[in-house]
């Protein structure tokens, strides 16, 4: 079986220093570059990528910080800043942000393996569900989707182990990370990290259609 190697998304305007940050990556884990705000977002938008290297300042209207601010809204994966500026403006902006990490150019292969490893380890948490007597414990990137029949909810899961359990959606919104637990209908959440595709009100997770409604 081959080891999953966790994809990572390179934005930096100058050539050369996106290449060599690509070089350092490559051993470790999937990289692809993108040079400007939108591209990054065309990327992000349409491919799954498990953190994002920003440079600050992007060529373009838009800068890191607007990319960031991007993904913090649309997506929830961790970031890690990578920039030349120390200035105090920029260190409160970036400070605000909430980044995995900040690191100042030129980055040392070892400092930034290090930052996307903990920032990785961070994002992957383990969080448990107490119904009753019973305690379920779910790792987050496990979590696919949810859906409600009745008093009871599936919990479909990666490892193909699903485990249906006597609940609400209400309560279930409560006790799981936001960032992995979203709801597109009334009786349908998803893990956002794991969606495919969104075509207008259709939601694509591996071979599953959901059916986004407005009230979501």
């Amino acid at each position: 079986m081959t080891e999953h190697k966790n994809r990572i998304l390179i934005v930096e305007d100058e050539v050369l220093i996106a290449f060599s940050i690509k070089k350092m990556l490559d051993p470790f884990f999937v990289s692809e570059i993108a040079h400007d705000y939108e591209e990054a977002r065309m990327l992000l938008s349409h491919k799954l990528f498990d953190l994002v290297l920003i440079d600050i300042s992007l060529s373009g209207d838009k800068t890191g910080l607007d990319l960031a601010s991007f993904i913090n809204t649309n997506i929830s994966i961790p970031f890690i800043f990578t920039t030349a500026l120390t200035d105090p403006g920029t260190l409160e902006k970036v400070t605000n942000l909430k980044p995995s990490a900040y690191l100042s150019k030129p980055v040392e292969s070892v400092n930034l393996i290090t930052a996307i490893n903990l920032a990785l380890a961070n994002q992957d948490m383990i969080f448990k569900i107490e119904l009753g007597k019973q305690i379920h414990y779910f790792q987050s990137k496990n979590f696919l989707f949810a859906e409600a029949d009745h008093v009871y909810i599936e919990i479909h899961l990666k490892s193909g182990k699903n485990q249906i359990l006597r609940t609400t959606m209400t309560y279930l919104e409560e006790v799981f990370p936001s960032k992995h637990f979203r709801r597109i209908n009334r009786s349908v959440a998803v893990n956002p990290y794991h969606i495919s595709k969104i075509v207008n009100d259709k939601l694509y997770i591996g071979d599953k259609i959901f059916k986004i409604s407005k009230n979501f």
